[in-house]
C-alpha cells in the first residue's frame, strides 16, 4: 500500500462487487483512498481474494475507518450504514432483501450527502433529510414511512440537483396540490418509470425544469375502464401540462417524434435521427383508451411537421375506427408507417382510409399533410394501393387544391417470406402509381442486398419511369 500521508488523513471511497452481478469479476472488493487535499486519487484494489468475504466480513473489517468513508457503493448490511459518516458524499445502496427493517441511513445526519441511489434499501424518512443533492434515484421504494412531502422537501433543498430517477415508487400522497412551485433549473433528467400514478402526478404537478433534455415516463393504470380513462385525462391534462412546452420544443429541434400504437399501449417518443447529442422524451402509458392520449399530442404540436405514426397492431386485434377518424384531421403527421396489421382486410381498410375526404372537411384528404407512406412487406396488393392514390389525388372536388406530394416506401425483401420468394406486385400497376399525379416517388427502402426486386422511380425529363 503506497503512502505519503498520515493515515488518519485519507478519505475512503467503498466499493462491494457482487461477483455474481459486477462486469469487473476479478475486483471484488475496492477502497480507494484519496487525500482531502488532492484530486488526484490513489487506487488499492484487492483481487482475487480467496476465500471471498461476505459483505459483513468485509465491512466489519473496514469498520473502524467508517467515519472517513466519502462513498459507498454495495448492499444494505445491517448495523453499519445507521452510523454518521460526515465525509460521505455518494451512496449506491441495494437491498437483497425486500424484506429488511426500516433502517436511519447514517443516523439521521445524511445532509452531507450529494448523490442517493436506493435500490431496495427501506430507509426511515424524515423532512429535511437530504439537502443539496445533485443525483436522486429511487428503485423498489415503498416503505419506510415515504411521502410526497418528502420528496418535494428534497427537490426543494436541492436547487442544484441535476438528475430525478423514481422507479416503481410507491408513496403517501399527503403534500397539499396548491404547494409552492419548485423550479430545478440544472434538472436535466428526469424519469418516473411506472411509479403509483397518484405520486407522479403529485411531483411532476410542483416542479419545473428549464433546463431539462431527457423526459421519460412509463406508467399503467387501472385496469377499471372508467376509473382508467378518468385518471389518464388528470394525468394528460393536469400532471403533464407544465411539460408541454418541452415536448413540443424538443419535437421541433428534432425535427421529428412518434407515436407507436399496438393494442391499447400508447407510446409517444422523440427520435433523434442524425443528431445523436439532441435532448429526447419517451412517453409510455399502458391504458384502455387512445383517443386522450392523440388528442394531447394534437394539441401539444398543432401544426408542427414531423409526427410520425407507426402502427404495429398484433394478430388478433383490430384498429378501432374512431382511433383513425381521430387522426384524419391532424396536419402534424407527416409520416405514417404501417409495420404490422392483423390480416389483409384490416390493410386493405387503411388503405381506403388514407385516400378518403375528412368528415369535417371533404375538400381535403385524412392525413391532409401527410409526406411519407410506408407499407409493410405483406398483406397488400398494388391495386389497394393505386385506388388509394386516384381517391387521394383524382377526386374531382380537390382539383383546385393542391395536394401535398406523397412518397410510398416499400421494404427491400417484400417479396419474399421465410427465405421463399412470393407472388411479386404487379409492375404494371406499380407504374401507374407512380404516374399519378401527386405521388412523388415509389422506392425500395431498407436493406441494401440484393433480392431481385426493382425500385421504380420517376424521369421528370421524358415523363417516363426508369428502374434501378
Amino acid at each position: 500500500m503506497a503512502t505519503n500521508h498520515r493515515r488518519s488523513s485519507y478519505i475512503l471511497d467503498i466499493h462491494y462487487l457482487n461477483p455474481a452481478t459486477s462486469r469487473q469479476p476479478r475486483d471484488h472488493y475496492t477502497i480507494r483512498k484519496r487525500p482531502p487535499k488532492y484530486r488526484v486519487p490513489i487506487y488499492n484494489g484487492y483481487k482475487a481474494i480467496r476465500p471471498r468475504p461476505s459483505p459483513e466480513d468485509f465491512l466489519l473489517s473496514l469498520a473502524h475507518t467508517f467515519h472517513r468513508w466519502s462513498e459507498y457503493s454495495g448492499p444494505v448490511v445491517e448495523g453499519y450504514l445507521e452510523k454518521p459518516a460526515p465525509h460521505m458524499r455518494k451512496i449506491s445502496l441495494s437491498g437483497e432483501n425486500m424484506w429488511i427493517e426500516p433502517f436511519e441511513l447514517l443516523g439521521g445526519s445524511a445532509t452531507n450527502l450529494r448523490h442517493v441511489d436506493l435500490y431496495n434499501a427501506p430507509i426511515q424518512w424524515k423532512i429535511g433529510m437530504f439537502t443539496q443533492l445533485t443525483v436522486l434515484k429511487l428503485v423498489n421504494a415503498f416503505s419506510g414511512g415515504l411521502t410526497t412531502t418528502h420528496l418535494l422537501d428534497t427537490l426543494q433543498a436541492s436547487p442544484c440537483i441535476e438528475r430525478l430517477e423514481l422507479d416503481m415508487v410507491s408513496a403517501t400522497v399527503d403534500s397539499p396540490p396548491s404547494s409552492q412551485v419548485i423550479t430545478l433549473p440544472r434538472l436535466r433528467y428526469i424519469n418516473f418509470d411506472y411509479c403509483d400514478g397518484d405520486v407522479t402526478g403529485a411531483i411532476l404537478r410542483q416542479i419545473r425544469a428549464p433546463s431539462c433534455t431527457e423526459f421519460c415516463l412509463a406508467i399503467s393504470l387501472d385496469e377499471d375502464e372508467d376509473e382508467d380513462e378518468e385518471e389518464l385525462r388528470r394525468i394528460l391534462n393536469e400532471d403533464l401540462q407544465a411539460f408541454n412546452g418541452l415536448l413540443r420544443a424538443i419535437h421541433n429541434q428534432n425535427e421529428l417524434s412518434e407515436i407507436t400504437l399496438h393494442g391499447n399501449d400508447f407510446e409517444w417518443r422523440s427520435t433523434t435521427g442524425d443528431f445523436k447529442e439532441h435532448p429526447t422524451f419517451s412517453i409510455f402509458i399502458a391504458c384502455g383508451t387512445l383517443i386522450p392520449c392523440i388528442r394531447w399530442v394534437e394539441r401539444i404540436l398543432q401544426t408542427d411537421p414531423g409526427l410520425n405514426i407507426r402502427i404495429d397492431v398484433r394478430i388478433g386485434i383490430s384498429l378501432p375506427r374512431e382511433l383513425l377518424e381521430r387522426i384524419a384531421p391532424m396536419r402534424c403527421v407527416t409520416r405514417l408507417e404501417i409495420e404490422n396489421l392483423s390480416s389483409e382486410v384490416e390493410l386493405s381498410f387503411l388503405l381506403k382510409f388514407i385516400g378518403k375526404p375528412l368528415r369535417a372537411s371533404p375538400s381535403l384528404p385524412s392525413l391532409p399533410c401527410l409526406r411519407e407512406l410506408f407499407l409493410p412487406g405483406m398483406r397488400w396488393n398494388a391495386q389497394n394501393a393505386l385506388d388509394m392514390v386516384h381517391s387521394r389525388f383524382n377526386s374531382v372536388s380537390w382539383k383546385s387544391i393542391e395536394r401535398t406530394p406523397l412518397t410510398i416506401n416499400i421494404p427491400r425483401g417484400a417479396f419474399s417470406q421465410g427465405g421463399l420468394p412470393r407472388t411479386f406486385l404487379d409492375l404494371t400497376t406499380l407504374i401507374r402509381i407512380r404516374e399519378t399525379h401527386g405521388v412523388e416517388c415509389v422506392q425500395f427502402v431498407g436493406s441494401e442486398e440484393c433480392d431481385g426486386t426493382l425500385a421504380i422511380a420517376w424521369d421528370e425529363e421524358t415523363s417516363e419511369p426508369v428502374w434501378g
